[in-house]
């Protein structure tokens, strides 16, 4: 019975890609991801309330694993120290972009324009845990902003890692995650302006 449960809601989730990819989400109903499942209406709302429900609950899976990925022993870990401070690890990043390729057809189909257009805003939220998490780790005395205050510092960095890997996915994930990864270190120690010039 739990095998059967497991594969109908697999059925449902498979089904519901491929409609976001081709319909986009307002165009879609639990008619047609019932029919694509090959399962009746009442099947489908013995796992789900409605098409809002089953996106929510799809999203917060990814956002909950990227949080597990990101947030790994952040709170545990000791004071650091200048040397050894990094904000956003590069290896936390990578193991995240692998796991966005790992289930690529839903982060695109998320991504674009059928999708949700909040799922940046998702990925943000994941990364600014991540960032608070390890300022709560630094000595504050010695935590600089460079003239800018806090909130802003913290925006623009969030912003441009969320960026770089939004156009990823928009490119369809080309370059390997080690090299998103390395490009988001790179935005970190640099201004836009030394980027471009």
């Amino acid at each position: 019975m739990k095998r059967r449960h497991t594969s109908t809601k697999n059925d449902i989730r498979e089904t519901f890609i491929h409609l976001l990819n081709t319909k986009g989400f307002d165009n879609l109903t639990v008619s047609d991801i019932s029919r694509g499942a090959d399962i009746n209406r009442g099947t489908f709302y013995l796992h789900y309330v409605d098409k809002y429900d089953l996106m929510e609950k799809l999203e917060m899976e990814v956002i909950y694993d990227l949080k597990q990925i990101m947030l790994l022993d952040t709170a545990t870990q000791p004071k650091i120290s200048d040397q050894s401070f990094d904000l956003i690890p590069y290896d936390r990043i990578v193991k995240a972009l692998y796991y966005l390729k790992e289930d690529f057809n839903f982060i695109s189909a998320l991504s674009e324009k059928g999708g949700d257009p909040n799922f940046p805003t998702l990925i943000k939220e994941v990364m600014k845990e991540t960032l608070l998490a390890k300022i709560d780790t630094f000595d504050p005395l010695h935590f600089s902003k460079k003239g800018i205050p806090e909130e802003y510092a913290i925006e623009i960095l969030l912003s441009s890692i969320v960026a770089i890997i939004m156009v990823w996915i928009h490119k369809g994930g080309v370059e390997s995650p080690e090299e998103i990864g390395r490009m988001i270190d790179l935005t970190k120690h640099l201004s836009p302006n030394e980027l471009l010039l």
